[in-house]
């Protein structure tokens, strides 16, 4: 990764990621410590109000004991055993309901009271104020699926929410019903089962005076909700009848004690707070806009931000003015080193300033100069070291094989086989041109001649120890290739490969093209080389070469003569991707392998 980008990320990751997560913990925290401040205040608000809703039930189920055993009701009920439905009758029941009238006006919360006599006989009496109780038969009652839970109670009072049995209570109107069973006062057996209807009016005003001031969307909403879900009140009137849990995913209705926490409620971030008012299973909701808690945590983020922005800015202003000035003259240097690695030793830094970068700067010219100082020296020592090799190469060929092509020539001469004669001075002087070419790349067309030339003036003289076949392709006659590259690898398979082989020797070379490369292959199934001299002749170290037996670097530089000259000439012109690769086992051949990269170059 360049340096810039990790000044980047060093940057955001040091600096911005820090402030950024700072500054969320802050403010994550901070909202961790208001909803637990809110929390334990609503729990006490919470306590206070449903201790007054208890109290208020606590008075209407204490006024509920004094009616059963007042006089009024136990007449009335004693009145309906073996009645005789004539008018005596409807006067009696008619007198009795205007007595029962009396027990509404000990508390004005009471709406309606109605008894149930056990021959069936009603006896009703309310207020003008609304009552939604089914005026339904004592058998109906009976036969209703609440009046098993009735009988369970003994004649403890058993309320009944608003909208909780709307086949019994309807929902007309938000009111509590009292059901409870009546007791003759002096046989102690079941008389008959009074029924009370109650207001919400003074449970509503309990709700009002604990919600918070301000404006309507800012208050705390109450709700008291039963085992089931179902809402029977609420502060605001919208979701009586409904069900909690489809306005929240908190399941309120299974609170044992208190529960608090922060979540969704009707599609709005809130505070939810729910408190068991241990009374017929019912639970009191406390819902509080999370938005009008945090009202007064705006300021304290309000600077947390300020504080966090300030710093960035201050972060990106170093950045911009000292640490991305320093990336820049680094950088600066680092393409420039790029340029000298693709050869341009001309290049310079400039050195402008008085810090530390100057002198990296002046360093690098400096150390530019001297690399270009001794490349130069390098240069002009491999070249000589080429055209010594070159020349040294050229004198190998001229006093021995040029000695025995004369002698194969005048043998010819003395046949009379003018034809021979012709061919072998011909392939003579194609040798000796490409030999004693001014340039040292050739086409690979005109190195093919070469050893073509080469081979054939060998096989005349060597007719039954080897013969040969050329596999070139064609599209790659116009490519470039080293002079002479070919010609010494095919002399060491006939000088050294064949050497007192019992079979006739076979020369194969090729010339065919790979991605981006031209490869060359000389093959011969000659008696190949040992372990010792094929690593020596592969690139071993001068040190490795001195350390092997005295025989076997005799053996190896013998069986060498030429190869080692190939392959650094290869390396030196090409670079050290591209050369020479030769693999051999004794009795079984040699394989050498010669790549180059494509370039087809000047015509030649």
């Amino acid at each position: 990764m360049n340096l810039r980008p990790k000044l980047l990320l060093a940057f955001i990751g040091l600096i911005v990621a820090p402030l950024i997560f700072l500054g969320i913990v802050s403010f994550l925290n901070s909202e961790q410590l208001l909803e637990k401040k809110y929390s334990e205040q609503t729990e006490i608000t919470l306590k206070a109000v449903g201790g007054n809703i208890r109290y208020f039930f606590r008075e209407l189920d204490q006024l509920s004991d004094t009616s059963v055993t007042n006089a009024t009701v136990q007449d009335a009920l004693r009145s309906s055993r073996n009645s005789v439905n004539d008018a005596s009758r409807l006067i009696a029941i008619s007198q009795y309901e205007k007595s029962l009238g009396k027990l509404l006006w000990q508390n004005p919360a009471l709406s309606m009271v109605m008894l149930y006599g056990e021959d069936g006989t009603m006896f009703r009496s309310y207020r003008n104020d609304p009552t939604t109780f089914k005026n339904i038969t004592y058998d109906m009652l009976k036969n209703h699926s609440i009046y098993p839970q009735i009988k369970q109670y003994g004649g403890r009072p058993m309320w009944i929410g608003p909208f909780e049995q709307p086949g019994l209570t309807g929902t007309g109107a938000a009111l509590f019903t009292q059901l409870r069973i009546v007791r003759d006062m002096e046989s102690f057996n079941e008389s008959g089962i009074m029924v009370t209807q109650v207001k919400t009016d003074d449970v509503d005003n309990m709700l009002r005076d604990f919600t918070l001031t301000g404006e309507q969307e800012t208050q705390t909403r109450y709700l008291i909700i039963n085992d089931g879900g179902l809402v029977m009140l609420d502060s605001k009137h919208q979701l009586e009848g409904k069900y909690a849990q489809n306005q929240t995913q908190l399941q309120l209705q299974h609170t044992q004690r208190y529960v608090s926490s922060r979540t969704m409620f009707n599609h709005e971030d809130s505070l939810v707070s729910a408190y068991n008012l241990d009374r017929s299973g019912w639970i009191l909701i406390s819902v509080k806009s999370w938005e009008s808690l945090t009202s007064e945590n705006i300021r304290f983020v309000q600077w947390i931000g300020g504080i966090t922005l300030l710093c960035l800015i201050f972060a990106i202003l170093f950045n911009i003015f000292f640490v991305s000035r320093v990336a820049k003259a680094i950088i600066r240097v680092v393409r420039k080193m790029r340029l000298v690695e693709q050869g341009m030793m001309d290049t310079r830094v400039p050195a402008k300033g008085k810090d530390e970068t100057v002198l990296l700067a002046r360093s690098f010219n400096s150390m530019v100069e001297t690399i270009g100082r001794l490349l130069n020296e390098v240069r002009t020592e491999q070249e000589r070291k080429q055209r010594a090799e070159m020349m040294l190469m050229q004198a190998q060929i001229k006093p021995h094989f040029l000695f025995n092509t004369l002698e194969s020539i005048n043998a010819l001469a003395a046949q009379n086989e003018g034809g021979k004669i012709m061919q072998m001075v011909r392939r003579l002087s194609i040798l000796l041109r490409t030999s004693m070419h001014h340039s040292e790349i050739i086409t690979v067309q005109q190195e093919i001649e070469h050893v073509r030339s080469y081979l054939e003036i060998q096989k005349y003289r060597f007719e039954d120890v080897f013969t040969y076949e050329l596999l070139i392709s064609e599209e790659t006659l116009d490519y470039t290739i080293l002079k002479l590259t070919l010609q010494p690898l095919v002399e060491n398979s006939i000088q050294h490969g064949f050497e007192g082989l019992g079979h006739v020797g076979m020369i194969t070379v090729s010339v065919h093209l790979e991605e981006g490369l031209v490869i060359l292959t000389v093959t011969d199934n000659g008696i190949g080389m040992n372990e010792a001299a094929l690593k020596r002749i592969n690139g071993l170290s001068r040190e490795q070469e001195r350390d092997l037996d005295l025989n076997v670097a005799e053996q190896g530089e013998r069986r060498g003569l030429g190869l080692r000259s190939v392959a650094d000439r290869l390396r030196i012109h090409y670079g050290s991707p591209y050369g020479l690769l030769l693999c051999s086992q004794e009795g079984y051949g040699t394989i050498i392998r010669i790549k180059i990269p494509r370039n087809r170059g000047e015509r030649v």
